[in-house]
C-alpha cells in the first residue's frame, strides 16, 4: 500500500512538472451531525441496533488537480483526492469501516489508515484520468465521472456511477474506472458516446454501453444500449420545456441475463421545474421503479442512506413523488426544501436547509434529514431525524 501511494504521489509530481498550465484547488470542511432515532417504531428484534441519539463528526479535505499538456493543450490530466477524518458513533461500527475500505473500481484507491481507535483516517482518489480532445472526438481513460443522467435527481440512464441525493456532502459525485470516447457529428449538436468499465476478475460485473445524443425541435434527447451487472439495458431520455417550465424524463429497461443473480426491471422518471419571477425555483418529479416495494419496510427506508445506489433500483418504493424548492433570500442567504413521498404515504423524507455565504471563500450550511414511517397503529411517526452543520473553506 505504501509503495502504491508513493508511486501515485510521484506520478502527480511528474504531471505537474510537465504541465503547460496547472490548476490546484479544493476545499476543507467540518461537518458535525446529531441523529435522533425513534426506537418505538422499530420491531422488537431491532430495538437494540440503534441508540436513541448519537453524534458524528467529519473533517473533509479535497484536492483537485488539473493540468494541460502538449501542443494546443489537447492533452489534459485530472486528479481528485479526498482526505477525511471521522469520529463519533458511526466511525465505531464495523459496517461503516468496511464501507470505507471497499473500492468498487478496477484499481483499489481507497485507504483506511487505521481500523482501531476512536478516530478514523481515510483517503481516496476518485478522479485520475487523461483526456485527449480534438475537434471531432474526445477520449478519456481512467477514473472519471460519466454523467449520462438527465433528470435532476433520478437517473435510470446513469449506469456507470449513480449518485445518492442524501449523500449531500459529496458534491463531485462518484467516479468509475473506464475508457470513454465521444465522437461529434457534423450537425453541431449530435454525438456518439461509448464507455467501458471492465471487471477483469468477474467480467459479468462489467459495464459497457453506447449512447447517441441529438436535438429535435428544441428538445435534447438520447438513447442508449449496453450491458451492466448481469443485465442488458436499453433506455433513453429527453430535456425540453413546456410553457416556460423545464420538462425532463428518462427511463431504462434492464433485462436479466442470469435470473439467479439479477431481476429484470423497468424504471422511469418524469420531472417539471420552473423559475418564478420572484426568484423561487420549484420542481416536481415522479419515479416508477418496478422493483420497488408496494408495502415498504423500515429496512427499505434505511437503504436510502446507502453511500452508492443503483440506476436500476434508485429508490426503494414502487412509486415516488418528489417536491423541491429553493429561494435566494439575498446575496448571502438561501434556503432549500425537498420532500420525498412513497405512493401509499407510508414513508416520507423531508430535507430543509439554509446556506450562508460568509465571504468569497467561506460558507456555512445547516441542513436536516427527517424520515417518517407509518406505525402499526396506522399513525405517521418520525423514525430518524439528523441535523447537520457545515463550515466550508474553498481554495
Amino acid at each position: 500500500m505504501k509503495k502504491l501511494v508513493l508511486t501515485l504521489f510521484s506520478f502527480l509530481l511528474l504531471m505537474g512538472a510537465r504541465a503547460q498550465t496547472l490548476q490546484v484547488g479544493g476545499y476543507l470542511k467540518y461537518l458535525p451531525s446529531q441523529t435522533f432515532v425513534n426506537k418505538g417504531v422499530l420491531p422488537p428484534f431491532a430495538g437494540e441496533l440503534f441508540p436513541e441519539s448519537f453524534d458524528d463528526h467529519l473533517i473533509h479535505n479535497r484536492l483537485n488537480i488539473n493540468a494541460e499538456m502538449g501542443q494546443e493543450t489537447r492533452w489534459t490530466f485530472e486528479a481528485g483526492i479526498r482526505n477525511r477524518v471521522f469520529w463519533g458513533y458511526q466511525a465505531q461500527t464495523e459496517a461503516f469501516r468496511s464501507g470505507l475500505e471497499a473500492d468498487p473500481g478496477l484499481i483499489d484507491m481507497r485507504w483506511l489508515w487505521n481500523r482501531e481507535g476512536e478516530v478514523l483516517f481515510h483517503a481516496e482518489i476518485d478522479r485520475l484520468n487523461f483526456t485527449y480532445q480534438s475537434t471531432d472526438f474526445t477520449i478519456r481513460v481512467g477514473r472519471q465521472r460519466i454523467n449520462w443522467g438527465i433528470h435532476n435527481v433520478f437517473n435510470p440512464n446513469d449506469i456507470f456511477n449513480q449518485y445518492n441525493y442524501f449523500d449531500f456532502d459529496y458534491e463531485e459525485r462518484p467516479g468509475a474506472d473506464a475508457v470513454y470516447a465521444q465522437y461529434y457529428l457534423n450537425d453541431g449538436f449530435s454525438s456518439f458516446d461509448v464507455a467501458v468499465s471492465p471487471n477483469f476478475e468477474n467480467p459479468d460485473q462489467s459495464t459497457a454501453a453506447l449512447l447517441y445524443k441529438s436535438n429535435y425541435r428544441g428538445y435534447d434527447w438520447q438513447v442508449l444500449a449496453g450491458y451492466t451487472y448481469y443485465d442488458v439495458v436499453v433506455g433513453g431520455g429527453w430535456a425540453g420545456s413546456i410553457g416556460g417550465a423545464g420538462f425532463k424524463g428518462e427511463g431504462a429497461y434492464y433485462h436479466s441475463t442470469d435470473t439467479a443473480l439479477s431481476e429484470s426491471n423497468f424504471t422511469a422518471t418524469l420531472g417539471l421545474d420552473y423559475m418564478f419571477n420572484n426568484g423561487i425555483y420549484a420542481s416536481v418529479s415522479y419515479l416508477y421503479n418496478g422493483l420497488g416495494a408496494l408495502e415498504p419496510s423500515i429496512l427499505d427506508q434505511l437503504s436510502l442512506r446507502q453511500t452508492r445506489l443503483s440506476s436500476k433500483n434508485i429508490f426503494p418504493y414502487r412509486h415516488t413523488v418528489m417536491l423541491s424548492t429553493s429561494y435566494t433570500l439575498s446575496m448571502l442567504w438561501s434556503i432549500d426544501l425537498a420532500w420525498f413521498q412513497s405512493h401509499n404515504f407510508d414513508q416520507a423524507a423531508f430535507v430543509p436547509g439554509v446556506r450562508y455565504s460568509i465571504s468569497n471563500n467561506w460558507d456555512a450550511m445547516l441542513l436536516a434529514q427527517m424520515f417518517s414511517v407509518r406505525t402499526e397503529n396506522d399513525k405517521i411517526a418520525m423514525f430518524t431525524s439528523a441535523i447537520y452543520a457545515r463550515v466550508k473553506w474553498s481554495f
